[in-house]
């Protein structure tokens, strides 16, 4: 793997001013579509400011587009006049069938000008091929590898660029053999594989040679066995693979996956992992190729007898028989022990919540019921009178309230969902809850609630979080004052905010809100705030609350906007 001091930034490699006195050939396989248009303005900016020659082979509204963007930048009509362009459908004869030889000597006949005077030359091309024709995509790697030898003697700094969604990760491995810098959207850095040219020796130095190439294998040989030795040993099940398919697997690999160690070579990675995890798998592997460091991944493997694994992965090049190979090799590490410990983990703090919320039920259900046996005593003594049984009423509502609120909080997502407007749904409230709030001498304003403001959920439920926050905003308001409500669309989220200028809440009672049974109203169960923050994290939002005593308290709603 290339070390970090061999990887720039392209917009830093494209504009240094290079002393071009043989040809550099680079890769660039891109996938964001808009970095590739700012390095190709970067490339041939810097060869517009070192008056170096330049060269654009691009479909034409790109080269339109390159122009514009290098017009902004302050380049002249006139230097913008020397860029000499070419449509590439038409230089590739992407129409026909892909002609190595009239493409090479169309190449030559464009820089001729700039080689002939000995004048720097950049090139920035795209190459095309047509759809359909036989055999195009393996005769790309022929077609680099001749268009380096060409280009090796002259001065020119020449990109080659492909579409990384076009090219077989097999063809990509074949192309980087010819280019000796490989880059992407983000990093350049040296080709891993380019291959230069060789020269045979003098036969005064062959024997010399001979000698010291058979000491090498001899000594790499020796370093293989040791290296093989220390893996088939490693207690971490290891997996050495190439293309795809296993050619290692050791000891502890086989008793991951249930198996003999025979059993690996030959055997595809498709038929261990999961299918859901291919997609990331390849993309890990072209990582690889680039030279670029993986983090450990989490994935699931089936064994050979059909077990189903969770699995920690990391992965390295590696050179296991044949240095021009590229193989990797992967750690494969079982975490099963650590989901089941997280899994109990959550199943035992379940249990203790359930315990807790158990206890309060029993707390706050127990107390009134305690006032009513003691009535319900008095009345077999004949002590009882009217004002007793308004008590025991009111004794049996808390009771019935605290089982309806337990009802609400125990109900799972409802599946009767659509796209509700939150806007609107905030308006209503307001309005029902205008006349509870005029008794109180409080105003409440929404003119800050907009329209078009879409989640995806349960009307009842969501009306039920507006009314239960704006109900005790007003009952926080003793002395009138004035509720101001809004509903808007930011940073992809929709945003509900609800203020109040009440007594405010202090820091030690803030934290503690959403508990079930703590309340700072007298007759309050504290399971309505709960319920609340319980629907808002189902729709996947948060509830975030802030307060300044003696000044008021803003309940902030962000839910992700709905979509269809």
């Amino acid at each position: 793997m290339e070390s970090a001091k061999n990887i720039l930034h392209p917009r830093v490699a494209l504009t240094k001013n290079m002393e071009l006195t043989s040809g550099a050939h680079l890769l660039y396989v891109y996938s964001d579509h808009e970095k590739y248009i700012e390095n190709a303005v970067s490339f041939l900016a810097a060869g517009l400011e070192f008056g170096h020659g330049a060269v654009l082979i691009e479909h034409r509204s790109m080269y339109e587009k390159v122009i514009d963007r290098l017009a902004s930048k302050g380049f002249s009509q006139k230097q913008l006049d020397t860029i000499i362009f070419a449509d590439n459908d038409e230089f590739y004869g992407a129409h026909q069938s892909f002609n190595i030889s009239a493409v090479l000597k169309t190449f030559a006949d464009v820089i001729k000008p700039y080689t002939e005077n000995d004048i720097p030359v950049r090139t920035w091309s795209k190459v095309r091929w047509g759809e359909g024709h036989c055999c195009v995509l393996e005769n790309l790697p022929i077609y680099e590898l001749q268009a380096d030898q060409d280009i090796e003697s002259v001065r020119i700094f020449t990109v080659c660029s492909y579409n990384g969604a076009e090219i077989p990760a097999n063809i990509h491995m074949e192309l980087m053999k010819s280019h000796q810098y490989v880059m992407t959207d983000t990093e350049l850095t040296p080709s891993l594989f380019y291959r230069k040219h060789n020269h045979a020796p003098s036969l005064f130095m062959e024997e010399q040679l001979e000698e010291k190439i058979h000491h090498l294998n001899e000594e790499f040989q020796m370093i293989n066995s040791h290296y093989r030795n220390l893996i088939a040993e490693m207690p971490e099940p290891v997996l050495i693979t190439e293309n795809f398919r296993i050619i290692y697997g050791n000891r502890a690999a086989a008793q991951l996956f249930e198996c003999e160690m025979d059993a690996f070579p030959g055997k595809s990675i498709w038929a261990i992992f999961q299918p859901e995890f291919h997609e990331a798998i390849r993309g890990r592997f072209y990582q690889l190729t680039i030279g670029e460091k993986l983090p450990l991944a989490e994935m699931q493997v089936k064994t050979f007898k059909g077990s189903i694994i969770d699995v920690e992965v990391v992965s390295f090049p590696f050179v296991f028989h044949d240095p021009s190979q590229f193989t990797d090799i992967s750690i494969i590490r079982s975490i099963k022990e650590r989901k089941e410990h997280q899994q109990l983990t959550i199943k035992t703090e379940k249990l203790s919540i359930a315990g807790q919320l158990a206890a309060s039920i029993a707390h706050e259900v127990r107390n009134p019921l305690t006032s009513i046996k003691g009535f319900v005593k008095l009345a077999k003594e004949g002590s009882i009178n009217s004002d007793h049984y308004n008590i025991i009423e009111d004794e049996i509502d808390r009771i019935e309230t605290i089982a309806s609120e337990l009802l609400v909080l125990g109900k799972p997502l409802s599946i009767d969902m659509k796209m509700c407007d939150a806007g609107k749904m905030l308006r209503d409230v307001c309005m029902l809850l205008q006349p509870q709030a005029v008794m109180k001498r409080i105003d409440i304003k929404y003119e800050d609630v907009n329209d078009g403001c879409p989640v995806f959920c349960n009307a009842g439920q969501m009306k039920q979080v507006f009314i239960n926050i704006i109900k005790n905003a007003i009952e926080a308001m003793n002395d009138g004052g004035v509720i101001r409500a809004s509903a808007q669309i930011k940073d992809q989220f929709i945003v509900i905010c609800i203020e109040d200028e009440g007594k405010g809440i202090q820091e030690s009672v803030l934290e503690r809100l959403g508990e079930p049974f703590y309340s700072t109203k007298e007759d309050g169960t504290g399971l309505g705030l709960m319920v609340c923050f319980n629907i808002v994290e189902q729709y996947g939002g948060k509830i975030d609350v802030h307060s300044e005593v003696n000044a008021g308290t803003a309940f902030t709603i962000r839910l992700p906007i709905g979509e269809n």
